[in-house]
């Protein structure tokens, strides 16, 4: 392992450790198997001589296949996606009128893996859409297309629930 390829790796995850759990989360839906696929990213990454210049991209790629890898293992699909403060801290005040972390993931659930997959890049990770397509392999006008049809959906449900 060449030393400045560790020391690299080690500032990006210190700066990237939770998008990269939440979106390995996204496509795991098993915290266990997320935290495994990021560890089994960075096994193979810390292998190179070389890694690329836009790292972000590549490193988000290289944990989204080893999540896709070991969710094809595994076929499991249980955990939420972002936690609920309140379930895990008894103490926490009410959100009156907000959408729980429950609805949040249950209605995530119903858009395609393509949909929920480009939300939480765009949303939670901060991606744009360019990195989104690189990411993903596929042309710009993809990645905006699910982007917007996961977001009419979500809209459409929300719509749904206040009427």
């Amino acid at each position: 392992m060449n030393s400045s390829v560790g020391e690299t790796l080690r500032a990006f995850y210190v700066d990237n450790r939770q998008p990269l759990y939440t979106y390995a989360v996204s496509i795991t839906r098993q915290r266990e198997a997320a935290e495994d696929a990021i560890h089994q990213a960075f096994q193979q990454l810390l292998r190179r001589d070389l890694l690329p210049a836009d790292l972000r991209p590549y490193v988000f790629r290289c944990v989204r296949n080893a999540a896709l890898d070991g969710f094809r293992r595994a076929k499991v699909r249980t955990d939420s996606v972002f936690e609920d403060p309140a379930e895990t801290d008894p103490g926490a005040p009410g959100r009156a009128g907000a959408l729980s972390t429950a609805e949040l993931n249950q209605w995530l659930d119903q858009l395609s893996p393509d949909e929920r997959e480009t939300i939480i890049l765009k949303i939670y990770d901060d991606f744009s859409f360019q990195e989104i397509a690189d990411l993903r392999g596929v042309p710009l006008p993809t990645a905006t297309s699910w982007y917007r049809r996961g977001l009419a959906k979500l809209k459409a449900r929300l719509a749904k629930e206040i009427s």
